[in-house]
């Protein structure tokens, strides 16, 4: 127990928690811009598959298909590693964004399908009727009312783009997990550095989680959403 509470001691002293935070701030920073993509992208595919608009709905539904079938860590060795080929490359940061944000969005899509379908019909017809175009009528009448219910599922994603994000070390990005890695070799307390990233997951997690419940306490309509992948 000594040895233990000397390792702890030896990973929180000197540099090692300035290394921490600021994997944690990369982290935060990756989780968040991923997070828009994911909104951007989602947002779009998950209305053209609601209503069916010619070539992208059938898209939106092979692209949904095909993500949730691929690894993470797969796509991201296909954006940082396998795009260079094609002659693009991109550095850590905007692929770690890239491959996380598009692979968030299949799940964000199959959450704002849930929630434009859980909009009564009526509520388009009747924007319809007093003018606005099929445009309009889901920009201003059917997507607030959608994201009022998809809200607290979003946040729910932000948690697993947090704990998606500890695989962005595999294209070298330098967040949390990998600032840990390196404590790890440095100090060979293997034990004492994951028990401390484990804790500052679970403490980042727990409070995201308490803010998402409360969320669905306020906002939660019985919208049915698609059970979330293991990654």
């Amino acid at each position: 127990m000594t040895e233990v509470l000397e390792g702890f001691r030896t990973v929180l002293s000197g540099e090692y928690p300035r290394l921490l935070l600021s994997g944690l701030g990369l982290t935060l920073a990756v989780s968040v811009c991923a997070l828009l993509v994911s909104v951007l992208v989602g947002t779009a595919l998950g209305a053209a598959r609601v209503l069916r608009v010619p070539v992208l709905g059938r898209l939106g539904d092979a692209y949904v298909t095909v993500v949730r079938g691929i690894p993470l860590i797969v796509l991201l060795s296909v954006v940082y590693y396998g795009l260079p080929t094609l002659g693009v490359t991109l550095p850590d940061f905007p692929a770690a964004v890239l491959a996380l944000g598009l692979y968030s969005a299949a799940y964000t899509s199959e959450i704002v399908r849930g929630g434009i379908s859980s909009v009564p019909a009526g509520q388009a017809e009747a924007a319809r009727s007093l003018g606005l175009s099929r445009g309009q009528a889901l920009r201003f009448v059917v997507l607030p009312q959608a994201w009022r219910v998809a809200l607290p599922a979003l946040g729910n994603e932000f948690i697993s783009l947090i704990l998606g994000s500890s695989l962005a070390s595999a294209v070298t990005l330098q967040e949390l997990f990998s600032q840990g890695r390196y404590i790890t070799n440095a100090t060979y307390r293997q034990f004492e550095v994951y028990a401390v990233l484990a804790l500052v997951y679970f403490l980042l997690t727990f409070v995201l989680s308490r803010v998402v419940r409360g969320l669905e306490a306020r906002l939660s309509r019985g919208v049915t959403l698609p059970e979330r992948r293991v990654i």
